[in-house]
């Protein structure tokens, strides 16, 4: 008798569990199990305070994130006593579209799980959307800064207060994604 197809992203992690996904559909990844859903990664993740499980999505997969870089260390006191951060970037950049995933994903992580309220900024007040934002470059506050910075080398890099998430296009979201897995602590 064949199994019937799975229905559900549920489904899907008990194939995986069971080792009954090829690699391209799921894996098993330091004890999480990420599987492969219409083209976005799914695993299941605790809340910090142990109250909650959420199903979160990633564009990427863990293996596809191993070679992005961090450099640094997280102030894990200043990261779990913030009840808000700053995401900020230069809205002069070129690559807007990818920078607008960057910032959704971190958010939908940040809000969801960790229950971290996002205030919108910029670098430079040069446009018309930045008017009414703070002007936040991580040298003018000590409150947690994600910078999205479009750059050719792909990494992140953490320094005080603040994580600079760098790349170029899809490689920038594929730098979120590995910053995702590390304060998840799914990967270093």
């Amino acid at each position: 008798l064949k199994e019937p197809a799975p229905k559900t992203i549920d489904d899907l992690h008990r194939l995986n569990l069971d080792g009954k996904l090829d690699t391209q559909q799921g894996y098993l990844y330091n004890g999480y199990s990420f599987v492969n859903y219409d083209g976005i990664w799914y695993t299941q993740i605790m809340s910090p305070k142990g109250t909650r499980m959420y199903d979160s999505a990633f564009r990427f997969g863990p293996r596809e994130a191993e070679d992005v870089p961090i450099i640094g260390r997280l102030d894990a006191t200043l990261f779990n006593r913030a009840s808000t951060y700053y995401v900020t970037f230069d809205p002069l950049g070129s690559q807007f579209n990818y920078v607008a995933v960057a910032v959704a994903d971190i958010n939908q992580n940040m809000m969801k799980v960790f229950e971290k309220t996002p205030i919108a900024a910029c670098d430079k007040n040069e446009t018309e959307a930045c008017n009414e934002r703070p002007i936040i470059d991580c040298s003018n506050t000590k409150d947690l800064v994600f910078y999205i910075k479009e750059k050719n080398e792909t990494r992140v890099y953490i320094e005080d207060n603040c994580i600079n998430i760098e790349g170029s296009q899809a490689e920038m979201v594929r730098a979120v994604d590995k910053l995702l897995f590390v304060l998840y602590g799914i990967s270093e």
